[in-house]
């Protein structure tokens, strides 16, 4: 694809977009984990830490890690990331895809109880 000044609408859209991503992912990853340890702790204070754990709370786990997983191309951003970005980021697309799969099983098994 040849970029020219006629066309940059075409292309200036998704380049600020994805950089607007990069930038705001890891803090959405953070906010995204500290809801899901304030549902435990809520749940903890209340004598059943267990109860805590919905298919809602798996989804906001599985959204965190996933938003973590992109974590090389946020720091992409400011310079070449370092060898344990990529083994973070790697431990938090495995960790995404279990609670998602974590999140079907809670929603099996609430229904069946």
């Amino acid at each position: 694809m040849i970029l020219s000044s006629e066309d940059a609408g075409v292309w200036v859209l998704p380049v600020v977009f994805l950089l607007g991503v990069a930038a705001v992912a890891p803090v959405v990853c953070i906010v995204l984990a500290g809801r899901v340890l304030l549902r435990v702790a809520r749940s903890a204070a209340s004598g059943d830490a267990w109860a805590a754990f919905t298919p809602g709370t798996w989804l906001l786990a599985a959204g965190s890690a996933a938003l973590g997983a992109g974590l090389p191309f946020s720091v992409s951003l400011l310079g070449r990331p370092a060898p344990w970005v990529h083994t973070v980021s790697f431990i938090c697309g495995c960790f995404a895809l279990a609670a998602v799969a974590m999140s079907g099983l809670t929603a099996v098994l609430n229904r069946r109880l």
